[in-house]
């Protein structure tokens, strides 16, 4: 784990902490962070609905500005919604605050040259 999931896991506390490593995983896989392109296109999905700014602080080297859990559920389709409560067993209501908390640093760690990598 690094040392950013690390920090993180750190601030979180109760069900977040126990929940926070399955969730960061299940980011990665079901919003393919860690495949060719997978960043490219959470950019562009986000961009398109207006939370360009957000998701550019994520790839950025600055500080993330932060999201809610009614934007993540606005901004991930049903599917990738369905995907990441499978994957992680957590309810709707839970998980979509962590995902709040996790997304940033998630984007953060797949960019770390703070630029979204080339296919």
């Amino acid at each position: 784990m690094s040392g950013l999931l690390s920090g993180l896991l750190g601030m979180l506390t109760g069900a977040d902490k126990a929940n926070a490593d399955s969730t960061h995983s299940a980011l990665q896989d079901v919003l393919g962070l860690n495949q060719p392109g997978g960043v490219a296109s959470l950019v562009e999905q986000f961009a398109g609905s207006g939370m360009g700014q957000q998701v550019q602080s994520w790839v950025g080297n600055g500080s993330n500005l932060p999201i809610t859990a009614d934007q993540v559920q606005q901004l991930l389709s049903n599917d990738q919604v369905k995907a990441l409560v499978d994957r992680t067993g957590l309810s709707t209501d839970t998980l979509l605050p962590l995902v709040a908390k996790l997304l940033p640093h998630a984007v953060d760690q797949a960019t770390p040259n703070g630029s979204v990598p080339s296919s």
